[in-house]
């Protein structure tokens, strides 16, 4: 299987966030990374299913984790076995391809069983048991292929008939005799160049007649086979070793394993290991959503490098990243953020620059390396812009935002306070959504003064009508608090048409009382003039923990 890159932002990821995947994974392939592929560590907001939809883009593939699953691990594609073919052709296959255990599918490559030599000693020994006759599956078709038959006559060629093996060793009677106790329809007669035994077979009407040796078969004999309804066969090889082909021409199906179950491409690796530890061969089938197997997880590939690449975007600590990020070699970091707390195995590319969104990094990039910027591409990143520096009014904002956004405006047409209003427009559909939502859409963890806390923010025309909701709200911040141990949980609503915002709060009570922004309720403060959570509003709120906590040397923020 080929490695995969995915481009990813945060958690909780806002409009720049999923743009800047999108723009910098399209970037890539332009470049020549075909495996490059955009991705989300989360649900989209309103505000981005919004700007995708305007202009026909779908959304990047949801990621919910990157705990190791058995589809990151597979390196090969998968080796499967029809379940028709013969048990002689299956295990040819086995030793061809050098695996020691076969995936048995259906005519849609979907699982049904797996050959594995133990399960082939167990089950071939009870085909050739001496104290009974054999009974063997088989049909006309896989007769002739397994022994590299010539076919004379043949009838229902693909027809599957559990059948005996009747060997005429002995005297003529005595075959008759051996004949008689059986079903002919159901023998299969293994015989020389002995006319009076093809004849007879063929007029009793026997299943097949294999004349072994290379024989011929006696001359007007192919006319009565034909009226008879009888199949003629010649093999190449001598009688003994034709009647032990015979018995590898059974549906390799007969003889595989249908209690051994498979395991799906989306299964954690460590769900797995137990049932991979049981198993004779020390692997398992992997199957797809449909039961398609896709591949075969092994033993050693517990111990391998994942067939995953990872570019993250718009954040550079593990905190904000999707979980289980830190068990793939991470390519490249593109941020404008805060350096954390961050170490890699492996040298990188990383670029942070002082701008108020990754979207105009990203834009800056195509232009440095001469990409197409495509009407869509260039409408999503001039969004992002937008948005993450509230039409740039920010205190993020930099004059290079500004420039990339009139740069970007021209290419596609727009005039950027239109778009802008019609984007933050569409946060009207906040209405529909639960205030728990409204809390996850984006929201950032922070530890300070030995403290956990996390602020949310959303952007609206006007905060009238979540200030309407401030009792389901605060209730939200409560349970937030609650279940995650935090010092407090907070919300910013921002409007970007009065540009100031307003404070819900759930923490401490001594917290809560000093906190200097007007109060306009309980738990909900005015914050004019105060746009930006990383700028403006994350210092305010330290340094009243410093004050209320008594930290007399400020401690470094430090986003989760």
């Amino acid at each position: 299987m080929n490695r995969k890159t995915y481009v990813i932002g945060h958690r909780n990821p806002d409009t720049d966030s999923i743009v800047s995947a999108i723009a910098y994974a399209e970037l890539k392939r332009q470049k020549g990374a075909a495996s490059c592929h955009p991705a989300r560590a989360g649900k989209l907001t309103p505000q981005t299913e919004y700007i995708l939809e305007r202009f026909s883009i779908p959304a990047p593939e949801y990621i919910p984790d990157l705990v190791p699953k058995v589809g990151y691990f597979l390196t090969q594609p998968a080796v499967t076995v029809g379940e028709s073919v013969s048990l002689w052709d299956a295990l040819e296959k086995m030793d061809r391809e050098h695996v020691n255990m076969l995936p048995v599918v259906d005519d849609a490559g979907r699982y049904l069983a797996v050959l594995h030599h133990n399960v082939l000693a167990t089950n071939i020994t009870k085909k050739i048991n001496p104290h009974r006759k054999a009974i063997v599956p088989t049909s006309i078709q896989l007769l002739v292929q397994t022994l590299k038959a010539q076919p004379l006559v043949t009838f229902g060629e693909e027809d599957v008939v559990k059948s005996r093996i009747l060997v005429a060793g002995s005297s003529f009677e005595t075959f008759k005799n051996h004949l008689e106790a059986e079903i002919p329809a159901n023998a299969l007669v293994l015989t020389g160049d002995r006319e009076d035994i093809q004849r007879h077979s063929i007029e009793s009407g026997a299943r097949a007649v294999i004349v072994t040796n290379g024989m011929p078969l006696a001359k007007g004999l192919r006319e009565l086979a034909e009226k008879r309804r009888v199949s003629v066969m010649i093999s190449p090889y001598d009688t003994s070793s034709t009647a032990f082909l015979i018995l590898y021409s059974t549906p390799v199906r007969t003889l595989a394993d249908e209690t051994a179950k498979p395991v799906s491409a989306s299964s954690y690796v460590r769900a797995i290991r137990e049932q991979l530890a049981a198993t004779p061969s020390r692997c398992v089938p992997v199957v797809d959503d449909n039961q398609v197997v896709i591949g075969v997880f092994t033993e050693s590939d517990l111990i391998s490098d994942p067939n995953i690449d990872i570019i993250m975007v718009d954040h550079n600590e593990l905190g904000q990243a999707v979980e289980g990020l830190e068990n793939y070699r991470i390519l490249e970091i593109l941020d404008h953020h805060r350096l954390g707390n961050f170490s890699t195995r492996y040298p990188i590319t990383f670029i942070n620059r002082v701008v108020g969104a990754t979207s105009t990094i990203v834009a800056g990039m195509y232009i440095e390396q001469k990409a197409v910027l495509t009407p869509g591409v260039a409408a999503l990143l001039l969004a992002g812009i937008l948005t993450d520096t509230l039409m740039l009014r920010s205190a993020t904002a930099t004059e290079t935002d500004r420039e990339m956004a009139e740069y970007l405006a021209g290419l596609v047409d727009l005039d950027i306070e239109r778009f802008g209003r019609e984007i933050f427009s569409s946060a009207r559909r906040l209405a529909d959504v639960s205030a728990a939502e409204i809390l996850g859409m984006d929201s950032k963890a922070y530890s300070a003064c030995g403290k956990k806390f996390a602020v949310s923010q959303v952007e609206v025309n006007t905060t009238d009508e979540l200030v309407g909701r401030k009792d389901a709200l605060l209730e939200a911040l409560r349970a937030k608090r609650s279940a995650e141990g935090l010092y407090f949980a907070a919300l910013m609503i921002t409007d970007i048409t009065a540009l100031s915002s307003v404070l819900l709060i759930e923490g401490e009570g001594e917290f809560i009382r000093k906190l200097a922004f007007p109060r306009m309720d309980v738990g909900a403060f005015r914050c004019r003039d105060i746009l930006s959570r990383k700028k403006q509003l994350i210092p305010l709120l330290i340094e009243q923990m410093e004050s209320v906590l008594g930290q007399n040397e400020r401690i470094p923020v430090r986003e989760r």
